[in-house]
């Protein structure tokens, strides 16, 4: 007895074609709560030697980030010198801000944070919320 194999008309080109055209899945960091989501917008001005820098944490998601902790990496020797609205912690490259009076950011708000830094003005990455990943957005502000 013979068996017929039906076949789905797909083919492997087709399992192929379909998964360029939608992306590798993005999975959620292990650990993190589903509702939790960010974006961060750092717009900077610079003068010779050292910049400034305006960090504005948006809550994307549907969950309260209370208490909250930036993360991120500076790429060279930039050098923070004042700061306002966080808590700053530096291990260089690396540099934490945590919540100081302002403890919670909500769903659907943002918070702006600051420095002051040494160095050349050049974007930082790996943004983390809370240990999320943020969408990051790069702007200038006004001279």
């Amino acid at each position: 007895m013979r068996f017929l194999r039906r076949s789905s008309g797909i083919g492997s080109a087709g399992l192929l074609l379909a998964a360029l055209l939608t992306g590798p899945a993005q999975a959620a960091p292990a650990g993190v709560p589903t509702g939790y989501d960010c974006a961060v917008t750092y717009a900077t001005h610079a003068w010779p030697g050292g910049f400034t820098a305006q960090v504005t944490i948006s809550n994307t998601g549907t969950r309260v980030f209370s208490p909250w902790i930036l993360q991120f990496v500076f790429p060279g020797s930039q050098t923070i010198t004042t700061a306002w609205n966080a808590t700053y912690s530096v291990t260089p490259p690396s540099v934490q801000a945590a919540s100081s009076w302002y403890k919670s950011i909500d769903p659907g708000t943002s918070f702006t944070i600051g420095f002051n830094a040494n160095g050349v003005d050049d974007h930082p990455t790996g943004f983390t919320f809370n240990g999320v990943p943020c969408a990051v957005s790069y702007e200038s502000l006004p001279s």
